[in-house]
């Protein structure tokens, strides 16, 4: 999720030329803001889960955008909550993709977004 507008633009562009089947938006991000303050804020490589959430979310709904449902994206990042994989349908994922969520939420976050998607 560390990457500017314009080098999102041009790697969707770079997807339509290239006609991939699909793609997964995003991974770690290298941005200590979101745990400013922690003893462990300094560590080295890449930073996931919750701190990555929103940061994941306005990238997949610019690449969805550049796209233009022409090639599904796969939402990565931050996902720990029915609620987050929401989120990610709604900026226009067409599937997500869980790690950090699972660890600590185990298979019944698994569940909890499938509910939720049957009650929306």
């Amino acid at each position: 999720p560390d990457l500017s507008t314009e080098e999102i633009d041009h790697i969707a562009a770079l997807l339509l030329e290239f006609n991939l089947d699909g793609v997964i938006a995003t991974n770690t991000t290298l941005s200590r803001t979101a745990v400013a303050g922690h003893p462990a804020a300094n560590e080295a490589g890449g930073l996931s889960g919750a701190p990555v959430r929103t940061a994941a979310t306005t990238v997949i709904k610019r690449l969805n955008q550049q796209l233009d449902g022409k090639i599904p994206v796969i939402a990565a990042g931050g996902i720990l909550t029915a609620a987050d994989a929401q989120e990610k349908q709604v900026a226009g994922a067409a599937l997500v993709q869980l790690y950090s969520g699972l660890i600590y939420r185990g298979p019944k976050l698994i569940n909890d977004i499938l509910k939720a998607r049957t009650t929306a």
